[in-house]
């Protein structure tokens, strides 16, 4: 297994892990699998900014990491945030987390960011003690969602701003 920036030949295989965790976290509410690869192609040679590392085996996608730049960050420095960081469900236990990790903070170091931040369910004991024991803190910050219904009501009252 090896650690690396996804490329384009990667995006069937990453979209079925995608799919794998869109299941995961969206239940009943998640796309439709059919949909995953387009929308997956769309966003990959629209957003340069972003780095998505991939675990692979075999030409396989074992599991993904996403970082997006964050600035500022304290001091106006840069930071790195992980957006996603999923390993398949068949792949668990293998180290794979924790591999895509330390990658994460390498390529923050290599892009000059000076902090790396990510948010985990609190449902989720076992990423978090991961996230703990590689060195991670709680910061007591709450993170919060605007998505649907509440993303439109706050954009429509926008005249006076």
């Amino acid at each position: 297994m090896h650690i690396r920036p996804a490329t384009e030949a990667d995006l069937p295989s990453l979209a079925r892990v995608m799919d794998e965790e869109n299941i995961h976290y969206e239940g009943d509410d998640a796309m439709p699998a059919d949909d995953v690869l387009p929308k997956l192609k769309r966003w990959f040679s629209a957003n340069a900014d972003t780095l998505m590392l991939v675990a692979v085996e075999d030409h396989h996608v074992l599991g993904f990491a996403t970082l997006v730049p964050l600035f500022p960050a304290g001091n106006l420095n840069v930071g790195m945030f992980i957006k996603d960081l999923y390993v398949a469900a068949d792949a668990r236990g293998r180290g794979i987390g924790e591999a895509l990790m330390r990658r994460c903070a390498a390529e923050a170091q290599r892009l000059g960011a000076t902090r790396l931040e990510l948010t985990v369910d609190k449902d989720n004991p076992r990423a978090r003690a991961l996230y703990e024991q590689l060195g991670g803190r709680d910061t007591n910050k709450a993170y919060l969602r605007w998505d649907g219904a509440a993303m439109a009501a706050l954009a429509e009252e926008t005249e006076n701003v």
